[in-house]
């Protein structure tokens, strides 16, 4: 796994590269939306929080799973906002936290302007 993050107080900006076993390929979409599905669900219940979105998008040309969890922290509401793309054997997690009702607009960058090489 490779990570590159950025953090201020409790909000967060991370991007995390994990090796796959099998190369992904646009044909196993609908079977691999249920493991993300699966793996959201896992980080929601970590985060004793709940799966408050859930949609396929676009990021940098890929299909790509987005998830946002709300969950509370040290007395403070939070989303995180999470992002699986995947190519080859490669799945890259885009991460995001920041306070309910309070600017997104980090996480909003972070997927707009996310590239694979």
């Amino acid at each position: 796994m490779q990570a590159v993050a950025g953090k201020r107080s409790l909000e967060l900006v991370a991007v995390s590269r994990f090796p796959l076993l099998h190369a992904f390929r646009p044909e196993l979409w609908s079977k691999v939306v249920g493991e993300l599905d699966r793996a959201a669900e896992g980080i929601s219940q970590q985060q004793q929080g709940s799966i408050t979105e859930t949609k396929t998008v676009t990021i940098s040309g890929q299909r790509a799973r987005l998830y946002e969890v709300a969950y509370d922290l040290r007395g403070k509401k939070l989303v995180e906002r999470l992002a699986f793309v995947l190519r080859g054997k490669t799945e890259y997690l885009l991460l995001c936290r920041y306070e309910q009702r309070k600017n997104s607009d980090a996480c909003d960058t972070l997927l707009k302007t996310f590239r694979l090489r």
